[in-house]
């Protein structure tokens, strides 16, 4: 049975290719995911060029988006026709199919313009999309791949007569590989910082632009990368940010693992917003370095975070998460300081950059002397250590386990003799 839709060619290199669009139930009753194919396993490795499908992120991300999300939208989908007649009549521009002549300014589009008929025995392979593709069966249907109710999401029968635009690419086993791997290699990733900025569905993201606009500022927040330089003009980043707010609502409500995937409702908007506020409002306003680092947030001010970054620890991101972190853990069961007392505590840590200090993180938040470098993948054990100096409340197995995660940081020869690291007598209490 042919199907006839609207489209346009178009051409770029030395591919001719047709953009159309479909109504999503019609897409996936058409297209086939490479794996479904006959003979799919028996291809050659070089052939078999279309990544696994992720399902999970499938049924528990993409597909309630499409299902609940009455904004939906995407990109089109980039599939090749097997068995498509492109040298025959499959396309029809508009100029030839209209009764009458078209005024001469029109003419030249209406070449491209036109009728793109599928005569029913073609095979529709995606080279870009497979996910959306089998999330908009997951919406519809309401069922995973094994048949399987998913939760939390009701089937959108809407969604099977909307539109989705497709760009078709007449198949050629090699050109399609090619198109595969060149869409794939060079559509560059998002950070984690880009992704924040657009989420609306995660509650931590959220929460998280809302403390840099209220608390920190816009221009201080670099968020296209999720690392600071030496050069950088901002104070933090909106994925450390991220990653504070997530512990502090983790650790606070005791919910471990916050739900990404959909807004809670609004009372629990409300108490997640009125914490992750409180926290950030104390540090602030009570951390010397944070208060020094903000006390000009203009470009008059730039400087001086370069400054701060260079030779003080709570500078840099990382430190700065450790730290929010552990200031969560002290004001919080079973420590309960104050948290007057608790940032008079954070305060006296050795932070600045010298020589004594840095033998102090050795290994967990810093590596080498001076001119070393902050250590990005150890930040659990950091928190830990940092908790520790700052007088957090440890039972003698925690301490223990503690001591042994720390000297394995170090290599064996250098473990004997070693202990936990001590606070220099110039950052102690009195």
């Amino acid at each position: 049975m042919s199907t006839t839709f609207a489209a346009m060619k178009a051409h770029l290199g030395n591919t001719d290719y047709y953009i159309l669009s479909m109504k999503a139930q019609e897409l996936v009753n058409i297209v086939k995911i490479p794996k479904e194919l006959d003979g799919w396993e028996d291809l050659k490795l070089e052939e078999r060029y279309q990544r696994d499908i992720n399902y999970t992120r499938v049924r528990t991300q993409i597909a309630p988006y499409l299902a609940n999300d009455p904004s939906r939208f995407f990109g089109a989908i980039i599939v090749a026709a097997m068995n498509f007649d492109d040298a025959g009549d499959a396309f029809e521009p508009l100029d030839a199919v209209l009764t009458r002549n078209l005024p001469s300014k029109y003419r030249g589009d209406a070449e491209a313009m036109g009728f793109l008929t599928l005569r029913g025995g073609e095979v529709l392979v995606p080279l870009d999309g497979q996910h959306r593709l089998k999330a908009i069966e997951f919406a519809i249907t309401g069922r995973d791949r094994e048949g399987k109710a998913i939760p939390d999401m009701s089937p959108c029968i809407d969604l099977a007569q909307e539109d989705v635009t497709v760009v078709l690419v007449p198949y050629v086993a090699e050109k399609a590989r090619r198109i595969f791997t060149r869409v794939n290699r060079y559509a560059r990733p998002t950070t984690a910082g880009q992704n924040y900025i657009t989420d609306d569905d995660d509650i931590v993201a959220v929460l998280s632009r809302q403390i840099v606009n209220d608390h920190i500022g816009g221009r201080l927040a670099k968020y296209h990368s999720n690392t600071l330089t030496t050069k950088d003009p901002e104070f933090t980043t909106l994925a450390i940010v991220y990653n504070c707010n997530d512990f502090i609502i983790g650790n606070t409500f005791g919910y471990g693992k916050v739900d990404k995937t959909k807004l809670p409702d609004k009372s629990k908007q409300t108490l997640f917003r009125d914490k992750v506020s409180e926290v950030w409002g104390v540090l602030l306003e009570q951390i010397d370095v944070f208060v020094d680092a903000l006390s000009d947030p203009e470009e008059t001010g730039d400087a001086k975070r370069m400054e701060i970054r260079l030779n003080n620890l709570l500078g840099k991101p990382v430190a700065q998460e450790c730290l929010v972190k552990t200031y969560v853990r002290l004001t919080g069961a079973p420590t309960n300081m104050e948290s007057k007392y608790a940032c008079h505590r954070l305060n006296a840590l050795p932070w600045d950059i010298t020589e004594e200090n840095v033998r102090i993180w050795q290994n967990v938040l810093w590596s080498g002397g001076v001119d070393g470098k902050i250590l990005t993948k150890k930040r659990l054990l950091a928190s830990k250590i940092t908790f520790y100096l700052a007088g957090g409340h440890m039972d003698n197995e925690q301490r223990i386990q503690l001591r042994t995660d720390y000297l394995e940081q170090f290599p064996e020869e250098e473990r004997d003799g070693k202990d936990l690291p001590e606070i220099p007598t110039s950052s102690r209490e009195s």
